[in-house]
C-alpha cells in the first residue's frame, strides 16, 4: 500500500509591515543613559556642603528623582512603544 505525501505547508513570507517586529526609535538609548547618569549623583563636588531637602540630602532626593524618571519612562515606552506581540 502506498501512501501519498502531503505537500508541506508553505513557509511565510515578511508579511505587511504591521506583522514585522518593529524596533524601539534610537531616542530611547540616550534617554534612558541620561536617567541612569542623573540617578548617580558623581557630578556632585565631593566637598560641597551637605543640603538637607524633603528631610533628607540633597544627593538622595536627586537620585529617587531620577530613578522615579527612569521608572516611568520605562512605563511610558511599555505602554505606548512596545509590540504588541
Amino acid at each position: 500500500m502506498m501512501v501519498a505525501m502531503a505537500d508541506p505547508p508553505p513557509t511565510a513570507g515578511p508579511g505587511p509591515a504591521e506583522d514585522r517586529p518593529r524596533n524601539f526609535p534610537a531616542w530611547i538609548w540616550p534617554v534612558y543613559l541620561l536617567l541612569f547618569g542623573a540617578s548617580v549623583p558623581w557630578y556632585l563636588p565631593a566637598d560641597a556642603p551637605l543640603r538637607i531637602w524633603l528631610g533628607l540630602p540633597h544627593w538622595v532626593v536627586i537620585s529617587l528623582a531620577a530613578t522615579t524618571g527612569v521608572a516611568v519612562f520605562t512605563a511610558f515606552v511599555v505602554h505606548r512603544l512596545w509590540p504588541d506581540e
